[in-house]
């Protein structure tokens, strides 16, 4: 059998099955993944089912990682303290802004990856990458097309976020955006 194609020592391949799998899958996919150096395995299965992740993580040297479907401290709390994920994904945008940082800092507190799922409100979450303190180096989902959305545009550089330095959170929709993208009805926005 051919050998599986490199793609090099210095790139970290990680993937998301988007909660796709049922437990018998994810068991029979986990050695595959340890075997061609997998870094992580996002959603694997049911975000709800935290019996299911600490078995998982348990059978797997990979680390598990989870949190874009979880809306609580509580939630996270429990998926932490079962040792159920290793990889924390707090999203600002669900779990209700800056209970983000709690949930941030409980999960370092505990030696465990902080990657905040971006979606598409990247910006909210590039301050939380720049503040958790972490043994682990800070990564943050970076998608490009986002970047239309705001005024103070994220920039990446040989694999390194630059934040915008204009004063704030950074986090003000571009007018051509709201113009562009902004339903009618909703936010001050007439309807047609």
């Amino acid at each position: 059998m051919p050998s599986p194609p490199s793609i090099g020592d210095g790139i970290t391949l990680m993937c998301d099955a988007n909660q796709r799998w049922d437990m018998a899958t994810a068991r029979r996919l986990m050695p595959v993944l340890e075997e061609v150096g997998m870094d992580w395995v996002e959603e694997p299965i049911h975000a709800d089912d935290l019996d299911g992740h600490v078995r998982l993580q348990r059978s797997t040297i990979l680390d598990i990682a989870a949190g874009e479907s979880l809306y609580s401290y509580q939630a996270f709390a429990s998926f932490i303290s079962a040792d159920a994920i290793r990889v924390v994904q707090v999203d600002a945008t669900r779990v209700g802004g800056v209970t983000e940082l709690q949930v941030a800092a409980h999960a370092a507190g505990r030696g465990l990856r902080v990657v905040p799922h971006a979606g598409d409100m990247m910006q909210v979450h590039q301050h939380l990458v720049g503040t958790v303190v972490s043994e682990a180096a800070p990564l943050i989902e970076f998608i490009p097309w986002t970047q239309d959305a705001f005024v103070e545009r994220t920039v990446v550089r040989d694999g390194y976020l630059e934040r915008p330095q204009a004063p704030g959170a950074s986090t003000a929709i571009a007018p051509e955006a709201r113009s562009q993208w902004q339903i009618a009805g909703v936010g001050g926005r007439g309807t047609p």
